[in-house]
């Protein structure tokens, strides 16, 4: 079992995408949602086109199509990924995902942490860190998808996330509160 993360056909590590360009309907509803919601910056606007993302770079353009609506079971965008470099920075999103009370899925994927949600126009997006300390992903020999914890536990890879312990890169003793509190 060759764990995926270390496939010989794997692209190479730096590799990153561009930016993604999405045509929305309400575009100041939807900026309102990347800046405040996800925390990205707008870093530029030209009349009804945008890119919003990182002071560095762009990681959403979009662009007003007057009338333009999502449309269901079509091929298209199945979700784009932001990817956070760390733990902290992703408690930090579900935190203000959790303060806006927008409805969000947080994930363990054991070599990745996520949360999964959709902007105000249906767009489906994944906020995700690695985390390869805590397992891996691999192929069986017979080409079936499994995770496998560190300890060698295996998983589907679709496990809820241990928020608790996510939020103690934000709130050192947090999980001990949270614990203490639920005792209560």
């Amino acid at each position: 079992m060759q764990p995926i993360a270390i496939a010989p056909h794997r692209i190479h590590p730096q590799t990153r995408p561009s930016y993604i360009s999405l045509y929305v309907a309400d575009l100041d509803r939807q900026i309102l949602f990347y800046q405040h919601v996800l925390g990205l910056t707008v870093r530029w606007r030209n009349g009804d086109e945008v890119g919003i993302g990182t002071l560095e770079r762009d990681l959403v353009r979009m662009s007003r199509l007057p009338g333009g609506r999502r449309y269901r079971g079509v091929a298209g965008l199945y979700h784009f990924a932001i990817l956070l470099p760390n733990r902290r920075e992703l408690a930090r999103a579900i935190a203000r995902l959790f303060a806006h009370r927008w409805p969000n899925y947080p994930t363990d994927h054991i070599m990745t942490k996520a949360t999964y949600l959709e902007d105000p126009e249906g767009n489906h997006i994944e906020v995700y860190c690695e985390s390869p300390e805590d397992g891996v992903f691999g192929v069986d020999a017979l080409g079936n998808f499994y995770a496998m914890r560190a300890d060698g536990r295996l998983s589907d890879g679709r496990e809820p996330l241990d928020l608790q312990a996510l939020f103690e890169h934000l709130w050192p003793g947090f999980a001990s509160e949270a614990s203490a509190e639920a005792l209560d």
